[in-house]
């Protein structure tokens, strides 16, 4: 069986048969593709992010995973349309923040919580939880980047927001009435645009934000949580919880179906 994969399939089935917590509202997906290369060996990575109510996507080309690179492509998606109240992605490292200090806040969730943004992050080895951005990635990789050929670093970032704002005026998706994501866009009556200016240099000040963890529990009933494990109760076996941590109250909330059924002590480095 676990020669032909049977083993596998059967958990990924299990999985995506259980309840899931899909209950969060304007949430944008993030992730990242690469590495690439462009003609002479350079490499560079996709940073991607799309909402998940309308398909506004922007295309980001990054020379490295550092958050100093990711955040200004944040900064340029939320004033070219909005900010998210959650912002949803996997567990890279470089979304994290280091597995040397993971209790410590690095710059990309100071950067999201300081501007009311909550980060979700899926359960490991679920792509499928993102599958938005994941489809969008799959175009972006045979549609853009397998297509083309670039001359330089620079022209390929001009080219990503053409491909970008191509996208916005032209995709149909039958989801929202093959609607593109430009016009969907125009239906919103009020957009929370990233007005300020940043500088993300200096300390940024956070206060009563929170980071959302889902995670699957098995049969031992531990959650385990940026390297500290906690054991929970038996009704929550083979279930999805939403483990939030609650930095100002230095606390970690367990939660399932929206019903509380632990509350730890938990405690994140402010730096």
């Amino acid at each position: 069986m676990k020669r032909h994969n049977l083993i596998e399939e059967s958990k990924v089935k299990r999985l995506k048969n259980t309840e899931y917590p899909n209950y969060f509202l304007n949430v944008q997906q993030m992730d990242l593709i690469g590495p690439r290369y462009l003609k002479g060996g350079f490499r560079f990575y996709f940073y991607n992010v799309i909402d998940i109510e309308n398909h506004f996507a922007g295309v980001h080309p990054i020379s490295d995973k550092s958050a100093e690179s990711i955040v200004p492509c944040w900064v340029d998606y939320w004033r070219a349309y909005q900010m998210p109240d959650f912002l949803q992605m996997d567990n890279e490292l470089s979304f994290r923040g280091s597995n040397r200090h993971p209790r410590r806040l690095g710059l990309l969730m100071r950067v999201t919580l300081s501007n009311g943004v909550s980060p979700i992050f899926i359960p490991p080895a679920e792509p499928w939880r993102n599958g938005i951005i994941e489809k969008f990635n799959n175009n972006v990789q045979k549609y853009f980047y397998d297509t083309q050929r670039f001359t330089s670093f620079n022209d390929l970032k001009e080219r990503a927001k053409e491909f970008s704002a191509f996208h916005n005026e032209n995709h149909r998706y039958s989801s929202q009435g093959n609607c593109t994501p430009n016009q969907m866009v125009k239906g919103i009556l009020q957009k929370s645009t990233l007005n300020k200016e940043m500088d993300w240099t200096q300390k940024i000040f956070i206060e009563n934000r929170r980071l959302i963890f889902i995670r699957f529990i098995r049969s031992d009933l531990k959650l385990h949580l940026l390297n500290e494990t906690f054991v929970l109760k038996p009704a929550l076996k083979y279930c999805y919880v939403v483990a939030e941590v609650v930095i100002e109250k230095y606390l970690l909330v367990v939660s399932q179906n929206n019903t509380v059924h632990h509350i730890f002590r938990f405690a994140m480095s402010l730096p």
